[in-house]
């Protein structure tokens, strides 16, 4: 659920995970990350999009509220949707840019928390704002929701297991016939030293439109603590189906506001 465009997954992942790395009170997390994506998406004509979004997660007693603003740039006849492209039969040569769409999401702790070793679960509602031009391919126009239960098991080396079930509601739209549908994704996470944090999973999404492959993806990213407040994050990601980006490259900062 993770990259983002907005892959919400790897969003709420990186708050969880910084705060994990700088073990950082609760309070306000502000991250300011770069994407760049690109793949053909079942089109003969390869899609490109990079964004700029800045995001902000306030961290509590147990709960996470975050909402992330992308700006973007799109080559090529792909539609934004969810953070992913669909083989939309826009212009081959378009060249848009403009705000995206945004993602709210608010996380509950209901066993445990982001820095307890153990098992832990969580549970996390999403709201994709319909912000981004659907003219221009930067969005639907359309709201879309999410439900996800985020589980992880932390031993006591710092070595984690995690876990997340979702399903996506997506707007209806007359040009795309999304259809809803769930996501799965697992991972592996540990330290080396005391400031760099390594990820490393695979997730699987339901198709988007119908006759499409499923979404399937790997992606390994890395937190590195700066300071006691700061953090930064580069990932990449790679697609294993013509429904998914071939690439995504991601670099983030993360700073928590005293």
């Amino acid at each position: 659920m993770g990259h983002l465009f907005i892959r919400t997954v790897v969003a709420c992942t990186l708050s969880a995970a910084s705060a994990s790395v700088f073990s950082a009170p609760p309070g306000l997390l502000m991250t300011y990350s770069f994407d760049s994506l690109s793949g053909k998406f079942g089109q003969p004509t390869e899609t490109k999009a990079r964004s700029f979004t800045v995001g902000a997660t306030l961290v509590g007693e147990g709960y996470r509220a975050s909402l992330f603003v992308p700006y973007i740039s799109l080559e090529g006849p792909g539609t934004l949707v969810a953070g992913t492209v669909t083989g939309n039969a826009g212009p081959a040569r378009r060249s848009e840019q403009g705000l995206g769409d945004m993602v709210a999401t608010y996380t509950k702790d209901l066993i445990g928390g982001i820095q307890t070793k153990g098992f832990a679960l969580s549970a996390t509602g999403l709201v994709k704002i319909a912000t981004g031009n659907e003219d221009k391919g930067l969005g639907t126009g359309k709201t879309d929701y999410g439900l996800q239960a985020d589980l992880a098991y932390r031993f006591n080396n710092g070595f984690g297991l995690t876990a997340v079930i979702g399903r996506q509601y997506y707007g209806d739209t007359p040009q795309l016939r999304l259809q809803n549908g769930n996501y799965t994704a697992v991972g592996v996470n540990f330290p080396l030293g005391n400031s760099l944090f390594i990820n490393l999973n695979t997730s699987e999404r339901d198709e988007l439109l119908a006759g499409s492959p499923k979404r399937k993806e790997r992606a390994i990213s890395a937190v590195y603590a700066l300071s006691p407040t700061t953090a930064l994050q580069f990932g990449y990601t790679t697609g294993q189906s013509t429904a998914s980006p071939d690439d995504v490259l991601s670099i983030s900062y993360v700073s928590q506001v005293e």
